[in-house]
């Protein structure tokens, strides 16, 4: 018996060194249904007929989604048919075989992922989609062709419906199976939109162009409207958008608009714009340049003016409550906020003070000029304050009346800002607010629905300053910069100021009459000054990172109305603007065999990268570009001069419908998956329903076990024999 169990061990292992294998583990399927637009009425026929056993089902198009059984049918799955993530999710359900149920009109390439599918092929419901094609960059005035490219999967009659600028054109047509196109024809003098709409018995479809010379400027316009007039009068193409969205499909932004009207994300992408060789102009409306706040902005060192100083000094205090009920709706950190602003406003004549007080009062820092070192050592010590404690305003206002009293400033103002009831309201407050007015004024802020809107109204009547009733914590920010703006003299004159004149192409034959509005400013070192009145610059231009630059210290809804040369010269301005040589534009057009990508701007050696591929531009004319990617190239293309990054785009996709053979698609795809592709769903029953499982180690365990076995039988063998 012991001879047998060693022979037995030693049979197993040889064995198990074999390695057999045994049919007898049941194959994953996973079965991808296209529910894509083209695909999914002839899969949803053929859903019922590929139930599998055990199978995992995943109904896809532009995404995946796992559903419990192939009759399911899913409409939010998007209008295309991306295969990839379908094929992913597949991987992910731990999939040995794929069936896929499709019509082969993919319109990704999505890479083998080293299972074998099964396809089966559904032909593509009948249908007739329309498209329009321009031409690339056409010029102004140019005689162009728009065509309207039908593809249809089976013969039918159309009518055809072109509009455009050459009116209301109609065709009709009769289609085969395949690619056809018709044209339309106009001159091109301006931003045209061309629609097309064919009617069939498949359906309505409908297609829209919008079309742009491309050597005509196109301007963004915030908050400027007098200046949007003027430019459209001169034939320019001008948006007035509320946001800057990217990417911004202009030469030109105007900006009458302030810095803190605007995100940071939006200062972040017109400072982009200027690198990559766009123009921004900023005008003096009351919203815009420095009453905008521009000046302290990641675009205050593109900015060509900065505000000019006026002789005399202003000596400000404020009294900040920071008592406990400031914590509340971060009143106190919207405070600082708006004191902040106080300070970056000041000029370094300037002297600035707080004094915050609780249940009793504390100098942050007494009265400093606001140069550029006084001006960081006050940021730092007013964002440590910290809130806590009652309300006794009383001390802090003496004091800050005392610290006045010395300073050498021609203007002297105490700001004292609360959201309570002080406990310590006395007459005296009002005597001293007396006898220091006129020479200290004093203004006073009530802030939120508790204050002591009495007391602060009679302390700002009794100091001869301003009382301001500032109902929501979110606005203070606001209200010091306007406060700010007024106290340290950042405000437009109004009267009548002559004009000079200096040569530049901008002004060439312009005699500009008297403003009526004028924002003192004075051209940076690096700028040029093309008009000004008196010291002050009232039109400067320069260039920056790749872009040019312009600023306008005048607001042109109130100055030179009714002056015809106005139109002319701001057209001047934004044509000498927009001609930057690193002005790039790029556009990607879907050919039939091929993408071409049409590149415009100053660059040497300029190279497109997408899917991994990289293609070099040919030089098709000054400044112009052209390369070809192939048919399947999709996703984001990157334009690369000297291997850095300068502009991106998104490629056209593949249609959902289109005149190609979806079955061939499918079988090159299954092929090169180790699968193949079936004829019918009757194929579906013999597929491999169960894989090999190695007996390697069963064999070996139980080679094992019977060693042991025979080892404990010796043993007692042995014991016996001895006894």
């Amino acid at each position: 018996m012991l001879f047998g169990l060693r022979a037995a061990v030693v049979g197993l292992l040889l064995l198990a060194f074999w390695g057999p294998s045994l049919p007898l583990q049941q194959l994953r399927t996973v079965v991808l249904l296209d529910q894509s637009p083209s695909a999914r009425d002839a899969v949803w026929k053929v859903a019922p007929q590929v139930q599998l056993p055990g199978a995992k089902y995943v109904a896809f198009a532009s995404g995946a989604v796992q559903v419990a059984s192939p009759t399911a049918r899913r409409l939010d799955l998007g209008e295309g048919t991306r295969l990839g993530e379908a094929l992913e999710k597949a991987r992910e359900l731990q999939a040995d075989q794929i069936v896929l149920v499709s019509d082969g009109l993919f319109q990704d390439m999505p890479e083998v992922i080293g299972i074998p599918i099964y396809g089966l092929y559904q032909p593509p419901s009948p249908n007739l989609s329309v498209a329009l094609t321009g031409p690339a960059l056409p010029t102004k005035g140019e005689t162009i062709e728009v065509r309207a490219v039908l593809e249809s999967t089976a013969a039918v009659r159309a009518r055809l419906t072109f509009n455009g600028p050459a009116g209301l054109v109609e065709r009709e047509v009769q289609l085969e199976p395949g690619r056809s196109s018709l044209g339309y024809r106009f001159r091109l003098d301006g931003p045209a939109v061309v629609t097309a709409r064919v009617e069939s018995a498949l359906g309505v479809e409908q297609a829209r162009l919008e079309l742009g010379p491309s050597d005509i400027t196109r301007v963004w316009v915030l908050g400027d409207v007098a200046l949007a007039r003027y430019l459209r009068a001169q034939g320019f193409a001008v948006e007035e958008p509320r946001e800057i969205s990217l990417p911004i499909r202009a030469e030109v932004v105007a900006l009458g608009v302030g810095a803190r009207d605007l995100s940071v994300a939006e200062l972040d992408a017109l400072q982009g714009f200027l690198n990559q060789g766009g123009s921004l102009l900023w005008t003096a409306t009351p919203r815009g340049l420095f009453f905008g706040g521009w000046e302290r902005t990641n675009l205050a060192d593109s900015l060509p003016v900065e505000p000019m100083e006026e002789p005399g000094g202003v000596g400000i205090v404020l009294v900040l409550d920071v008592s406990g009920s400031m914590l509340e709706a971060d009143k106190l950190g919207l405070a600082v906020v708006g004191s902040l602003e106080l300070i970056r406003s000041a000029r370094p004549q300037d002297y600035v003070g707080v004094v915050i007080f609780s249940d009793r009062p504390r100098w942050l820092f007494r009265p400093r000029p606001m140069t550029e070192q006084g001006r960081k050592e006050a940021e730092s010590l007013l964002l440590s304050t910290t809130a806590g404690g009652g309300t006794r305003i009383r001390r802090a206002y003496l004091e800050a009346l005392e610290a006045l009293e010395p300073l050498p400033t021609d203007s002297k103002q105490i700001i004292a800002l609360t959201d309570g009831l002080a406990a310590d309201v006395t007459p005296d407050l009002f005597d001293a607010a007396r006898e220091a007015s006129p020479k200290i004024r004093t203004s006073t802020v009530a802030l939120g629905a508790d204050a002591d809107r009495q007391f602060l109204r009679e302390l700002a009547q009794a100091g001869g300053g301003t009382f301001w009733d500032v109902p929501s914590p979110q606005d203070l920010p606001r209200f010091f910069l306007e406060e700010a703006q007024r106290a340290f003299k950042r405000e437009a004159l109004e009267g009548n100021f002559p004009v000079s004149v200096r040569p530049h192409p901008i002004t060439r034959a312009t005699n500009p009459p008297p403003l009526s509005v004028l924002l003192p400013a004075k051209t940076k070192p690096w700028a040029q000054t093309l008009l000004s009145s008196g010291e002050s610059t009232v039109l400067a231009v320069g260039e920056s990172g790749r872009g040019r630059v312009a600023a306008l210290s005048t607001d042109l809804s109130r100055s030179w109305q009714g002056w015809p040369g106005i139109s002319p010269l701001m057209a001047e301005l934004v044509r000498w603007l927009s001609q930057t040589p690193a002005r790039p534009r790029v556009q990607a057009v879907r050919e039939q065999n091929f993408i071409r990508v049409l590149l415009e701007g100053q660059f040497e050696r300029p190279s497109v990268r997408a899917a991994g591929r990289e293609q070099s531009f040919a030089p098709t004319g000054p400044l112009r570009f052209e390369a070809r990617l192939p048919r399947e190239a999709m996703g984001e293309a990157v334009v690369f001069e000297n291997e850095q990054p300068r502009l991106r785009l998104q490629l056209p996709a593949l249609p959902e419908w289109r005149s190609e053979d979806g079955r061939e698609n499918l079988r090159q795809l299954v092929e090169a998956s180790g699968g193949r592709l079936l004829a019918n769903t009757a194929e579906l029953s013999r597929l491999v329903g169960r894989k090999a499982l190695n007996l390697q180690i069963p064999l070996a365990a139980l080679a094992l076990l019977l060693f042991l076995l025979e080892r404990y039988l010796e043993r007692r063998r042995i014991a016996a024999v001895g006894f």
